[in-house]
């Protein structure tokens, strides 16, 4: 009878998520301004905690806290945004010279080549280096229609508009009442399971906090740290792939694949000399080794074990299916899974299904 009963909770509980997930799925441009909104009142929580035992009311603390977030990013997309078109025009610039470079590497291997027509060959690469150096022109042109017309219908623009309003509204309610909501949602827990329950939220919330709030951070000290390297070693869009090196830091070693290969090769097309390159690599293992000695330590603790494979799959198919909401609540997602998962399994392993003979 116990079994039974036990068996008919997991399918009642697995339709209510599979009619959740469906729900999410259809609704999820309305809803994309609220799943903002709360993943940013869940980050800024403690800061707002932390503000009000300071004595200072709650809803005081949410508005400075709020207004100061704002500008904040406000003033940095106004002092990146033009760094960051400054040194894409000079890339744009230097681009042919840079695939003149690289066609001149090629001229070796066309002498090597016997019994192949060299003109032809010349003529084929001739073209590919020109269609390499109309992409960057391709790539603004694309970025720019894509805006567009995500922008262009009125619904969009309504739409758009809406959550411009929308997420600093709902993150305002939800920071204010952030507690009170929580204790509402332990309330409705049957006391009988609050214990348990209340233990497994701690363990979920450990690990967001120390995967997602300390990761975050830690992200950005190594995007700066990245950035002022790469800029001191002369690398072309050092800007950029030092945001894009160190925000990749999510999931491990990918900053360095995104981030030392395109800077080393640009660097070299730069400088044509290897020096600046060992610049380069000097500058990815220091940063490394300050993230894995002092940075992650002092700010993450121990290392959540999240496979970086989840992490990814997890990027990839909340893009896919969410947007922009699902590419910020991925990680967040896959963290809450891998303790469920971790309980369910230790649940099965001491079920009688498990144990019996």
């Amino acid at each position: 009878m116990e079994q039974n009963k036990n068996t008919q909770t997991v399918f009642l509980v697995a339709i209510v998520f599979l009619l959740a997930m469906v729900f999410l799925y259809f609704s999820r441009r309305v809803l994309t301004p609220f799943f903002i909104a709360f993943a940013l009142a869940y980050l800024l929580d403690p800061v707002t905690d932390r503000m009000e035992s300071w004595k200072m009311s709650r809803t005081l603390a949410v508005v400075v806290l709020m207004a100061g977030f704002f500008l904040l990013c406000l003033g940095a997309g106004l002092l990146l945004f033009p760094m960051l078109k400054l040194q894409a025009e000079h890339l744009a610039t230097n681009l042919p010279g840079y695939l003149a470079v690289i066609q001149e590497w090629f001229q070796p291997l066309l002498g090597m080549t016997g019994g192949i027509e060299q003109g032809k060959i010349q003529d084929i690469l001739n073209k590919e280096f020109m269609r390499a150096g109309e992409l960057p022109l391709k790539a603004v042109t694309s970025i720019t229609s894509f805006l567009w017309e995500s922008v262009s219908g009125l619904f969009n623009v309504i739409l758009l508009l809406a959550n411009l309003i929308i997420i600093p509204v709902a993150m305002f309610y939800l920071l204010r009442d952030y507690d009170a909501i929580n204790e509402k949602l332990f309330n409705l827990i049957p006391p009988r399971h609050r214990d348990q329950t209340l233990r497994l939220v701690k363990e979920m919330d450990g690990v967001l906090a120390g995967f997602v709030r300390g990761q975050l951070m830690v992200g950005f000290i190594m995007a700066g740290l990245y950035c002022i390297g790469l800029f001191a070693c002369g690398t072309p869009m050092s800007l950029f792939i030092g945001l894009v090196a160190g925000l990749a830091c999510l999931v491990p070693y990918l900053g360095l694949v995104l981030g030392f290969l395109p800077a080393a090769v640009l660097t070299f097309l730069q400088a044509q000399d290897w020096m600046p390159v060992l610049g380069v690599a000097g500058v990815f293992a220091v940063v490394q080794v300050l993230e894995g000695m002092v940075i992650t330590p002092r700010i993450v603790g121990e290392k959540i074990g999240l496979h970086p494979v989840a992490i990814m799959l997890a990027v990839l198919l909340g893009a896919e299916f969410f947007g922009l909401a699902g590419v910020i609540l991925a990680v967040p997602a896959v963290a809450i899974l891998n303790v469920l998962c971790a309980h369910g399994l230790k649940q099965y392993k001491i079920s009688s299904f498990f144990t019996s003979y």
